[in-house]
């Protein structure tokens, strides 16, 4: 058993106790390390200008960008890390440090440091796939999660644009090599242990470990990827003092599928989520590009995003309509939940104080099936949805639009993502026509009393969920 976590920072070796892994990655890297060239500026997540480049093999093969200001050190045990002090090599900018120099990407420069990590994030993948050229919805798709006040943006797209992919050596390759992979490698095989009188960070290797340290633990938080926790933390709201992480647990980072059904490890990233379903079930691809950022779909689960049991979280409503079911393990042993029985009240979930949720599993939409994911919010992305809107719809008779089975999520609405069962009956019962859609759509709005805040108001959100009730029978040709 480990009591320090190991990782590399711009190919070096570190090794860090309690002290120095209760830190934010950004302060470890600013106050620590005296590399600040790492900016802190939100300190939420939002801005991108403190990201850096992660290498974790157990998600990519890649050095992916991730945002250092609401990441504990402790979370990166078993990665290698680079920060843009590391990437200009003998006097030699790298490509994407030498285009934003010569497009005028930079201004006040506060956020400059980010989007040369995002840049070079994309020159990573595109070399890995020996792409030599970048379109300008590539260029922005990378820089979603990037912030600037000064620019105007343009000359940072043209600066992506520009850079010259030909000759570009990869971080990779100057960073990574077999010893340190062997080393990393080797780490992760043990469990992790790091106790003082202010911070306590368990890391099992097993789920036998993490059963008997939650049950030891009363208290005790489990920690995904800290996305949310993590900005809580930085306000001040809580304190991370007392964590159980699952990063150690190799079954957890398991997705696959069989048969069309699908089961997801609760380490599994929406990064790898989204690409593992991008040919499968292209629409819940589509809706998670507007997701968040590159920065924490490279870093946050998608168990995360529903253990969170947040009324606006973007992926409930989704998993809802496709009837997932939760995969829990426990003291008793292992059971399943319809996701539908997982929600009891406004950040109130299913699920005892000595049970950890393993995955998620569902099946792919038949292709007779129709699944449509919507998202309002005030901004298309990198913003926090105002109402979300799932429908999947089982045809018995396409052509003759005979419905066989529907299923309706919402979130934004309740206490809770919510399902409108009430609709879904009365479409079973009735059929939908244009004769009785006034009926089904007074059934639906009796189904839910939305608050108003400071995203939309409770009227706005009536309308919001009506009109795509109306968008996805229309488009199906249900409704004329």
């Amino acid at each position: 058993m480990r009591n320090k976590i190991i990782f590399y920072l711009n190919g070096k070796r570190k090794e860090e106790g309690a002290d120095k892994a209760s830190m934010m990655l950004a302060d470890y890297l600013r106050y620590d390390q005296s590399l600040t060239g790492t900016k802190i500026v939100c300190a939420e997540g939002d801005c991108g200008s403190c990201s850096v480049l992660r290498y974790f093999p157990q998600v990519s093969d890649q050095y992916l960008p991730v945002n250092s200001c609401i990441t504990l050190l402790a979370q990166l045990d078993g990665s290698s890390l680079v920060t843009v002090d590391a990437l200009k090599k003998n006097d030699q900018f790298h490509e994407s440090q030498k285009a934003m120099i010569t497009c005028h990407g930079s201004q006040c420069g506060f956020c400059t440091p980010g989007f040369v990590i995002a840049l070079t994030g994309l020159v990573e993948e595109k070399v890995a796939k020996k792409e030599i050229t970048i379109s300008s919805a590539e260029a922005k798709n990378c820089m979603t999660g990037n912030l600037c006040r000064c620019t105007g943006y343009q000359p940072i797209i043209n600066a992506a644009l520009a850079m010259d992919l030909k000759n570009c050596e990869s971080v990779k390759e100057r960073f990574s090599s077999v010893p340190q992979a062997t080393e990393l490698q080797k780490a992760m095989t043990e469990s992790l242990t790091i106790v003082s009188d202010t911070f306590k960070f368990y890391a099992p290797k097993t789920m036998k470990e993490a059963l008997d340290i939650l049950k030891k633990n009363p208290g005790i938080r489990i920690m995904a990827s800290a996305t949310d926790l993590g900005v809580v933390h930085n306000k001040r709201k809580i304190k991370l003092n007392q964590i159980l992480s699952l990063h150690l647990i190799d079954e957890l980072y398991k997705i696959q599928e069989s048969g069309g059904l699908i089961t997801i490890g609760a380490r599994v990233t929406i990064a790898e989520f989204r690409s593992f379903v991008k040919k499968s079930i292209p629409e819940f691809a589509n809706y998670l590009d507007v997701f968040a950022s590159p920065q924490i779909k490279n870093i946050g689960t998608i168990i995360g995003n529903v253990a969170n049991a947040s009324p606006i979280g973007d992926t409930p409503p989704a998993f809802l309509a496709l009837k997932a079911t939760v995969l829990i393990e426990g003291p008793q042993g292992k059971k399943e939940i319809p996701l539908s029985d997982f929600y009891l009240g406004y950040r109130k979930i299913n699920l005892s104080l000595e049970e950890i949720i393993t995955g998620l599993k569902f099946m792919i939409p038949e292709k007779s099936s129709t699944l449509r994911l919507f998202k309002n919010a005030n901004r298309k992305d990198l913003d926090i949805s105002a109402v979300n809107f799932a429908i999947k719809v089982d045809w018995k008779d396409e052509k003759n639009k005979i419905i066989s089975d529907v299923t309706i999520a919402a979130g934004g609405v309740a206490a809770t993502p919510l399902r409108f069962k009430k609709t879904e009956k009365f479409i079973l019962t009735h059929g939908l026509t244009s004769q009785n859609l006034d009926q089904a759509i007074k059934e639906m709005h009796s189904e839910f009393n939305p608050l108003s805040d400071v995203r939309a108001t409770a009227a706005y959100r009536h309308v919001i969920v009506e009109n795509y009730f109306k968008r996805f029978f229309t488009e199906a040709g249900v409704l004329s």
